[in-house]
């Protein structure tokens, strides 16, 4: 039952209780008309899943004669192929920011919070019980209620609820949409034990709703334990205007009547033309209403938020023809298939059955005074005895002993058309490429057989994508009411894609460190937002397909930093016992897995662990100096003496270079000196010596002149004495 909180009722309804009654009846009578040939027919494409594949009149004409009716039920097979495969691609909800003050974090944990309700409400049953009646009936239905977290608590959860009995619901056949999103009302008949009835209205009249259709009939419903009684939705149009606000925003005049001295408080006003009159236009409100109805009268009333009836529908096959909507799933086509292929099995095994009875021929007589020929044909006796046929004269007559019959053969034409009447039925089916229609011997690689599975999967893709609007459409009722239900302050699981949960704080109020302003946080009242779908396979079988793309990078060069940064992400995407629990022991080892999973604690447990994690840092600080402490012997007193002592040896080492410097210096200086003196006087030395040299050598040839003079005269002087 969808609940909402009390201050949603409004006080004052614009229809009597006695009208309302008599709307719903009304509006029932009119979804009967409508939907009876398409109730009729699902019944029985219901009935003939289940193996009541013969007609009735065929069926007991046959039975009557002890003929054989068999039913192999490849229907069922079918049908669960298709849904099974919708299940295995299950779309997901997610959410996006349009405008209005949403953000992406936000629309973050808004898709968690949706993925939430679904985990929590089981949402898959509700999923595939709608896609599975799509594909049976042509149509299915699964709606989204309000309810208490438990008895002592005032805060609400959303839960989407299947709807097991297709043919309880009662549709505005106005409603043309897939999803139903445009329907202006719904019925759906139900039952409730008669103890609960009185214990939620004690002063109501245990009347049974006396309404009902086909796969909907009253008389099956009569039980001395429950009673039968309607919820009814509608959507009443309600007349209003419209003004624009001086803060650019919207209000509508009904809130403004009620809320109008809290606007101009906060200053805020309605803008005005040059004329003075307000900037308006005439608008119509959407309000939807719940009522619960017994035999007689309306028993409980509900205005619930939002501006969709809670109800989406999931559609199968529709065609309109002339007006009449005519509603069917796949089974409706594989009828005439299913029960050719029926009959030729019946037939051939009929014929095969009297293979072995072929009778036995004699002459009149032969078997006279022996019963046992009687059944000879079906009881394998061991010895046959016959009597001979005598003459007159008591002289037996020469005639062969009994004969048997040749066994009845079954033609080749029953296996032909029991084979053309499951192709016949595979066509119709839209898997005509299955490995079993292959040539026998012929070999067919894996790429084939694949692509054989995606021809067949687009021939029923209408069911998949109907399935992705019927939960797209769930998700923006879920989406438009969560405002509403997850208004307070609170801490809230939220779900990752991954599955793994997480707590977050909804409509937090957080101070701005910056300008001290209060902002909140995760707010789930302001902001518009979308859904979108996302298709393809599952999380699961993306998480298989990511671990084995996984392991190939293990062998890479780049496994060391994967393994580093994110080992727990691999162990989790591996498909053994405990992968999930040595994922989450891994996790914590780097920064970044440490803080999702911090976040992923109450906010109380999260201030604890961040003054355990500072903490712990400051010890591993300490333990890091101490074991420096230990490994080279020092203590910090030690330490500083050594630091000292280093200076001053620095200091010392420094003067004594300098010393040494300037000392190397002046012996060089010196050297220099010297050298150079003495090349001085070398040089000297060298010159005197060549001056001596020069003046010797000048003495020489004045002696050696002088001499040849003396020589000359003493010439001159012996010629003159002589």
């Amino acid at each position: 039952m969808p609940t909402t909180p009390e201050s949603l009722v409004d006080d004052v309804e614009a229809e009597t209780d006695e009208q309302v009654f008599l709307e719903c009846a009304e509006r029932f009578k009119l979804a009967e008309s409508a939907e009876s040939a398409n109730r009729a027919l699902a019944l029985e494409d219901l009935e003939f899943r289940d193996g009541q594949q013969w007609p009735d009149d065929l069926y007991n004409m046959r039975k009557v004669q002890r003929r054989v009716t068999l039913v192999v039920n490849h229907t069922d097979t079918l049908v669960r192929r298709i849904v099974n495969n919708m299940r295995e691609q299950r779309p997901r909800i997610k959410v996006h920011p349009v405008g209005d003050g949403a953000d992406i974090e936000t629309a973050r944990v808004v898709s968690g919070l949706i993925r939430h309700i679904e985990n929590l409400s089981n949402a898959s049953v509700a999923y595939d019980t709608a896609g599975e009646s799509a594909v049976d009936i042509g149509w299915g239905y699964a709606r989204i209620v309000g309810e208490y977290i438990d008895e002592n608590s005032f805060e609400q959860e959303l839960k989407i609820k299947p709807i097991f009995n297709t043919l309880t619901c009662y549709i505005d056949p106005n409603a043309m949409l897939p999803d139903g999103s445009d329907m202006d009302w719904f019925i759906i008949s139900d039952k409730m034990k008669r103890t609960e009835f009185k214990r939620r209205y004690p002063q109501e009249e245990l009347e049974d709703w006396s309404y009902g259709a086909a796969g909907d009939n009253q008389r099956e419903w009569l039980s001395k334990y429950d009673i039968r009684i309607a919820e009814y939705y509608r959507i009443k149009h309600k007349k209003d205007v419209l003004y624009r606000l001086s803060n650019g925003k919207t209000c509508l005049g009904s809130e403004w009547r009620r809320n109008g001295g809290a606007f101009e408080l906060a200053g805020i006003t309605r803008q005005t033309n040059p004329d003075g009159s307000f900037v308006s236009r005439g608008t119509e409100r959407r309000q939807v209403q719940w009522f619960r109805l017994n035999g007689t009268k309306v028993v409980e009333k509900r205005d619930l938020r939002g501006h969709y009836i809670p109800v989406a529908r999931c559609q199968g096959n529709v065609l309109n023809i002339n007006g009449e909507v005519r509603r069917k799933g796949a089974i409706r086509n594989l009828k005439d298939p299913a029960r050719q292929f029926n009959y030729w099995e019946s037939a051939k095994t009929e014929k095969l059955a009297l293979s072995s009875k072929a009778p036995w021929v004699g002459v009149e007589g032969q078997f006279d005074g022996h019963p046992e020929w009687d059944d000879a044909n079906q009881k394998p006796y061991s010895v046959l005895k016959y009597k001979l046929i005598l003459d007159a004269a008591g002289q037996v007559i020469e005639v062969p002993p009994p004969q048997r019959q040749a066994a009845v053969e079954v033609e080749a034409g029953f296996s032909e058309a029991a084979s053309g009447a499951i192709k016949n039925l595979m066509m119709v089916a839209g898997m005509p490429h299955e490995p079993g229609q292959d040539t026998p011997g012929t070999v067919v690689s894996g790429v084939a057989l694949r692509r054989r599975q995606a021809i067949s999967d687009i021939s029923h893709f209408q069911y998949y994508d109907n399935q992705t609007l019927f939960i797209r459409h769930l998700g923006s009722i879920a989406l438009e009411q969560i405002p509403f239900y997850y208004s307070t302050e609170r801490m809230q699981r939220i779900m990752g894609e991954d599955g793994v949960p997480q707590m977050v704080g909804l409509n937090q109020p957080v101070p701005d460190p910056s300008t001290g302003i209060i902002e909140i946080k995760n707010n789930m009242q302001v902001g518009r937002y979308d859904v979108v779908m996302d298709t393809g396979p599952g999380y699961e079988t993306r998480r298989q397909e990511g671990a084995e793309a996984m392991i190939d990078l293990m062998k890479t060069p780049i496994a060391e930093p994967i393994v580093k940064t994110g080992a727990d992400i691999v162990v989790r995407n591996m498909d053994f016992p405990g992968a999930d629990d040595l994922a989450d022991r891994l996790m914590p080892l780097n920064q970044q897995g440490l803080q999702k999973a911090v976040e992923g604690l109450p906010k109380q447990a999260q201030g604890i662990v961040t003054a355990l994690m500072g903490q712990n840092q400051q010890l591993q600080q300490t333990v890091q100096q101490l074991q420096l402490e230990v490994k080279y012997g020092i203590t910090k007193a030690h330490l500083a003496a050594t630091t000292k002592a280093h200076d001053t040896e620095m200091r010392t080492q420094t003067t004594r270079e300098d010393v040494a410097t300037r000392a190397q210096t002046e012996l060089e200086k010196a050297h220099i000196d010297r050298q150079t003196k003495l090349d001085v006087a070398e040089i000297s030395a060298a010159g005197k010596l060549l001056d001596t040299h020069v003046h010797g050598r000048q003495e020489e040839s004045a002696r050696e002149h002088e001499l040849k003079v003396a020589k000359a005269a003493e010439k001159t002087n012996g010629a003159g004495n002589g």
